[in-house]
């Protein structure tokens, strides 16, 4: 089966990040050939063979391509376009788009760029149920996100020899950790602090700062000296910034303790599964894209319900703060009560998460959702 990918090659955001698993794993699939194009290069993309294309994240592109394809037509053929559109489209064999949610509700007109699809693919049972709820009227499945199948069995970065160089702030870190004697609080803000729930984590720290002092919050950042950092470095916060590979990736969660996830919004909060992957427990609202692979005991109360993404014309819907109250309880009985959690998570993440949550199970999902199955 010749596969045609569309996805940011151009930078990289979080959709690229789940792109090029996706591709990678499906290229091991026997039968399946990937070809790879970058979602600029689309707007003007006429394949001469049949191709399934997936499309990621479709609303978008798609809107880009309208919206590149309209403004290309001379004016004697504006009128003509949904016939133009139609000989596009007939191009392909289907068209498959991927996407997310970060709120409950998706606006009318996202709904009308998600109806352009054949069928979609979306990583949650929340997804699912706001695609629906909103309007979408073509096949939704559900796909969810992994991690690379060895972070579930291989053994903590930090307790062997070094099968790689490991980065200088993680080494750093983790001497911090060892000769203060601190117990890491991980939380990671890429982006968009308020939807990440920064507020609730600054206030939780707060907290914890004035009622315990083994406990340091390491920040996971895009660059240094950020802002956020800049509110909580006089309570003793770390800092570590910039891209991380995977095995750096796997290094930080084997440094950390305990993660915090408190989106307000979000389409999976692969972070979050990461840290599970690597048995460390993680603390999330019982709410949103992360409901189906957080563990009940992990899950905190909801706070206030909010607008996700004030002013967003695609996500328009709301979501909900982290109470932080009963997440500070949270956290004060699972680092009291550290063992137990590890054992309960550790036999959650091998029985429950890793016969769903890796890339190569995910790639044979997301096939099968494109031959229409599943």
């Amino acid at each position: 089966m010749d596969l045609l990918y569309v996805y940011p090659t151009w930078h990289t955001v979080s959709f690229t990040v789940v792109a090029r698993k996706h591709v990678e794993y499906l290229k091991r699939l026997q039968g399946v050939r990937v070809h790879e194009v970058d979602e600029l290069g689309f707007t003007s993309y006429a394949p001469q063979l049949r191709y399934a294309a997936i499309i990621h994240p479709w609303i978008f592109i798609y809107h880009r391509l309208l919206t590149a394809r309209r403004e290309a037509l001379i004016p004697e053929l504006q009128g003509r376009f949904d016939e133009y559109m139609r000989w596009w489209r007939g191009r392909f064999d289907r068209l498959v788009g991927v996407d997310v949610c970060d709120s409950d509700a998706l606006s009318p007109y996202a709904v009308e760029l998600l109806n352009g699809a054949d069928r979609l693919v979306v990583p949650s049972s929340f997804a699912v149920e706001v695609y629906r709820k909103s309007g979408v009227k073509v096949p939704v499945f559900r796909v969810p996100h992994g991690v690379n199948p060895d972070w579930y069995y291989s053994t903590n970065v930090w307790e062997t020899a070094p099968v790689k160089a490991v980065n200088p702030a993680l080494l750093e870190a983790y001497l911090h950790k060892a000769r203060r004697g601190k117990r890491v609080l991980l939380y990671w803000l890429w982006h968009s602090p308020d939807r990440k729930g920064w507020p609730e984590v600054k206030q939780l720290y707060e907290r914890l700062a004035r009622e315990r002092r083994d406990v340091v919050l390491a920040l996971k950042t895009m660059g240094p000296g950020s802002a956020e950092y800049q509110q909580v470095m006089h309570l003793g916060a770390i800092q570590i910034y910039g891209w991380l590979g995977d095995y750096d990736k796997m290094a930080l969660y084997d440094l950390a303790d305990l993660a915090l996830n408190f989106s307000r919004g979000g389409g999976f909060e692969l972070n979050c599964l990461e840290a599970l992957a690597r048995g460390v427990p993680c603390l999330a609202t019982g709410w949103g894209g992360w409901r189906d692979y957080v563990p009940t005991f992990l899950q905190v109360k909801l706070g206030e319900r909010v607008q996700v993404l004030p002013g967003n014309v695609i996500h328009v819907g709301y979501g909900y703060k982290a109470d932080v109250e009963d997440a500070l309880n949270k956290v004060h009985d699972v680092l009291e009560n550290y063992e137990d959690y590890k054992a309960r998570l550790d036999e959650y993440r091998r029985e429950v998460l890793a016969r769903e949550y890796r890339w190569d199970l995910v790639a044979e999902r997301l096939l099968e959702a494109v031959k229409g199955g599943g």
